[in-house]
């Protein structure tokens, strides 16, 4: 029984993906709904969800479950196609977004970045179920 126990331990976790996938979709709908309702968001008190530090937290997340569950993953499936799909998505978020100078832009950028993102997620699960 106890050898079981052991390689689970070591084994990449798709719930950290479906975490993952889960962070990153809240995180592109935060960063469109915060672009496109700004004036509203304000209206009605909530400006506060457009805080840096809000925006900074949901990419901390994503960078940080993308990183633990591709680079653990990556040692059992050898597939590189995730972790493409992750730098990606954050050439998007953090590179094209920031340079993007209209809302409409931004969103676009912050959609296909989470897609990618997403995708990555997807992908790696795939392949570790494989």
């Amino acid at each position: 029984m106890c050898s079981s126990v052991a390689p689970q331990l070591h084994r990449p976790l798709p719930w950290l993906d479906r975490l993952g996938m889960a962070t990153s979709t809240v995180c592109a709908v935060h960063c469109a709904a915060t672009a496109l309702l700004m004036g509203t968001l304000s209206a009605f008190g909530a400006g506060g969800l457009a805080a840096p530090w809000v925006e900074r937290t949901f990419l901390g997340a994503s960078v940080l479950l993308g990183i633990l569950s591709l680079s653990h993953a990556l040692r059992r499936h050898r597939s590189w196609q995730p972790a493409l799909w992750f730098a990606v998505g954050l050439q998007l978020l953090l590179v094209v977004r920031p340079a993007m100078h209209t809302p409409a832009a931004e969103v676009l950028s912050v959609a296909a970045g989470a897609l990618c993102v997403v995708r990555a997620h997807w992908k790696n699960a795939r392949l570790l179920i494989a």
